[in-house]
């Protein structure tokens, strides 16, 4: 299984299904959102590690294929929750 390595050092497995609410959130349909998560999932399925950066970047790549509009807002979710935790 793919490990993510998020920002604050710990360690999580990779779920397509948290990809998938995610584009979801950002305005993709359904159908948009699971095609995301398929591509974003082969991609990094023969990883054993990812950092959350990387994954980040895969995820829009793909998703500003299906939908521009979705990965436009799905980059400025992540740069709000960026800036917030640094805050913190």
């Amino acid at each position: 299984m793919v490990k993510i390595r998020k920002r604050d050092g710990s360690i999580e497995e990779f779920v397509e299904s948290k990809i998938v609410a995610g584009v979801k959130k950002a305005g993709a349909t359904a159908q948009e959102a699971a095609k995301v998560g398929k591509e974003v999932s082969a991609k990094v399925v023969h990883r054993a590690e990812i950092t959350a950066k990387e994954l980040s970047e895969i995820v829009v790549a793909s998703l500003r294929k299906v939908n521009k509009a979705a990965s436009e807002e799905f980059v400025k979710f992540r740069d709000s929750r960026l800036r917030a935790k640094k805050k913190t």
